[in-house]
Formats: C-alpha cells, sequence, structure tokens
C-alpha cells in the first residue's frame, strides 16, 4: 500500500460514506419506532462527541501512527499484540459489513446468483483497492460521495413528489410509553464508535488543525441523512410495519410512482449500498492489512493483501450461517463482547496511560 496524504476534504467525504455503510439500508434504530428520530439525534451527538474522543487521542501525543501510539502506550511486546487484536478486530467487522453487502444484493435483486460471486468479486475489488492504497480510494471517494449525494437527493425528491408518505405514520413524535434505552450501547457503536477505524486514518491527514476544525461536520451530517431517511421510511411505511422489514428502504421506495413513468428507484439504492458499503469495507481492510504489515515487516505488502483478502472471502462463510443468525451476532453480541473493548475501554486506557506517562516524562524533564 502506497500510503501517502489526504486532504481534509477527502477525509470528510471517507468518514461521511463510511457512517453511512450499511445503516442507509437497514435502516437506523427502527425498532425504536416514532422514537427513532429522538433516539438517532441523541447517537448523532454522542458520535460527534466520539469524533473529538478520538481526534484529541492522537493530537495529543502528536497525531502518531496507530501502532506507534499504542508502542508509547503499552510498550513494543504489548502493544504489537494489542495492534494485532485491533487489526482482527478491524477485519472481522468488514467481513460482516461485507457480508451485508452481498445478502443484501442477493436477496433483493439477483436472486439466482449464488453468493460466492458476490462476495468473490467483492474481496477482489476492495484487495485491489489496498493495493492502490488509501490515497486512491480517498481519491475516489470524492467522486462516490457526490454520487450517492445525488442518488440520496433522488429518492428523497421523487418520495416527497409520489405521495406515499403520510403526516401521521410519524406521530407521536414523541411516545415515551415505548421509549427504551437499554440497548443505547447499540446505537452508539453502530456506526458512530466504529469511527475508531479511524485513529489509522487520521495521521495521514495532511493538516491536522482542520480535523479539529471541520472533521465533525461529516459526523453530523452522515447523522443528518440517516435521521432523514429513516424518517421517510417511518412516514412511507408506518413505523411498526418498518420495524419488520430487514430492508425497509427498498421497500419504502418500491411504493413510489409518479406519473405511471417513474418507479423501480429501489435500484438507486442498490447503487449508494454498494458504493457506501465499498468505501466501509475497504478502510476496514486497509486498516486491518495496515496493522498486519506492521506486524510482520518482513512480508510483502501484496501478499498480506492477497491472504487477508482469501480470509475475508472465506471468513464471508463461517461468522454466520444464515441472515437470522447474522444479524443476531451483529446486534446483540458484537456491540457487547467486541465494539464496548475495542471503541471505549481500549481507547480510554491509551489515554490514562499516555496522560500518566506525559506527566511522568515531563517531571523528569524528558521530552514526550
Amino acid at each position: 500500500m502506497n500510503v501517502t496524504k489526504i486532504s481534509i476534504y477527502q477525509l470528510i467525504t471517507l468518514l461521511t460514506l463510511f457512517l453511512l455503510g450499511s445503516s442507509i439500508v437497514l435502516g437506523l434504530n427502527l425498532e425504536a419506532e416514532e422514537n427513532a428520530w429522538l433516539i438517532n439525534s441523541g447517537a448523532a451527538i454522542t458520535g460527534v462527541l466520539l469524533f473529538f474522543f478520538y481526534a484529541y487521542l492522537l493530537k495529543r501525543n502528536g497525531w502518531p501512527e496507530f501502532h506507534k501510539l499504542l508502542e508509547q502506550a503499552f510498550g513494543k511486546f504489548l502493544g504489537k499484540a494489542i495492534l494485532m487484536l485491533y487489526s482482527l478486530y478491524f477485519l472481522y467487522i468488514g467481513t460482516r459489513v461485507l457480508k451485508d453487502f452481498v445478502y443484501f444484493i442477493t436477496q433483493t435483486f439477483y436472486y439466482n446468483i449464488d453468493h460466492w460471486i458476490i462476495a468473490f468479486v467483492s474481496v477482489c475489488l476492495i484487495c485491489y483497492a489496498a493495493t492502490l492504497g488509501l490515497e486512491a480510494v480517498a481519491r475516489t471517494s470524492e467522486l462516490l460521495f457526490i454520487f450517492t449525494f445525488l442518488l440520496i437527493a433522488l429518492i428523497v425528491f421523487f418520495s416527497f413528489l409520489s405521495g406515499v408518505m403520510f403526516g401521521e405514520n410519524i406521530r407521536p413524535i414523541i411516545d415515551l410509553e415505548i421509549l427504551d434505552l437499554s440497548k443505547w450501547i447499540q446505537y452508539i457503536t453502530f456506526p458512530y464508535g466504529e469511527m475508531v477505524v479511524f485513529l489509522v486514518l487520521f495521521p495521514f491527514l495532511n493538516d491536522h488543525q482542520k480535523l479539529m476544525k471541520q472533521g465533525w461536520m461529516a459526523v453530523l451530517f452522515s447523522g443528518f441523512i440517516l435521521i432523514s431517511i429513516t424518517e421517510i421510511i417511518i412516514a412511507i411505511l408506518g413505523a411498526k410495519v418498518a420495524s419488520l422489514y430487514t430492508y425497509p428502504l427498498v421497500k419504502a421506495i418500491e411504493m413510489i410512482e409518479f406519473l405511471g413513468i417513474i418507479q423501480h428507484l429501489e435500484l438507486l439504492t442498490a447503487f449508494a449500498f454498494i458504493i457506501v458499503g465499498f468505501v466501509k469495507v475497504s478502510i476496514f481492510f486497509i486498516a486491518g492489512s495496515k496493522g498486519v504489515s506492521y506486524i510482520f515487516p518482513i512480508l510483502q505488502e501484496k501478499f498480506i493483501i492477497i491472504i487477508l483478502g482469501a480470509l475475508m472471502f472465506i471468513g464471508n462463510y463461517v461468522i454466520s450461517r444464515d441472515l437470522p443468525e447474522h444479524l443476531f451476532i451483529g446486534l446483540e453480541l458484537v456491540p457487547l463482547y467486541l465494539h464496548v473493548p475495542f471503541q471505549f475501554i481500549l481507547p480510554l486506557l491509551i489515554l490514562i496511560i499516555t496522560w500518566i506517562k506525559g506527566i511522568k516524562n515531563k517531571s523528569n524533564g524528558v521530552g514526550y
């Protein structure tokens, strides 16, 4: 991977497409029904705070690359061990997103195509992107960003124009009787907590001051898009019905028809999901590959990419047997047992340890 520097605009496009990820098609927190906007607003605000937390973690340590940050905190040996765990975590979550992508394509548009064909083609594209490097993916994201939002704008425009949205479906605005905050961990870990992978990317920004001043807007903008899409789904299908579908946006858009000419706009969701899914899996894959590459410097990066791509392809079959099991693991187990340690506990531990080391070095007159 020929990683160089990326601009703040490229970082914003990467972060925005990453956060939209599979959330845009799966619908975000629709089980909260009419309270979905409230839950998603709170999650987006928490996401902005998380963004500043991750950025601050790097800023106070001089914007080191992620593996150096881990070594600063835990020492060389333990730092490498934790780097390996993070790399496996990134690759596993990337594989889960790829699985979302495969299920979506095969269950909504191409029923007769085997899963392995979609997975194989996708992994080849992701490996190719990884060999080109982060900068190439970042440049591509600039174009994909514009294309994605044109697609979203068309969906929103024809949703209003076709008259399939009903105001009574989104009322009551707040229903305290069904407001359930017991799944708050799930709400903030997906997708906002997954920004922890940007601890690998932030150091490659060419102007870190702009990251602190402008980067948070990508999180807020993504949150606004997700809230808008979720409310459109509810306005078309109704809250209770929307929560029953695996791909509620596709079902909602199937109902859009304008003058008997504009119909089957669900194809737009397919394009949108392919774009954001590609960017999200690529970021996880590149981050995981970089970690493995540092741990095994003797191996060529392209060889590592091929091996990890093969493992991702195989893992696509191993991580779950069917869609219900995939959703159960992803929504019930992964947030608690993987996301919380890697997104919150370890970064907080890094902050505390580097802070204490910084104080000790300062008192000893050693630069840190």
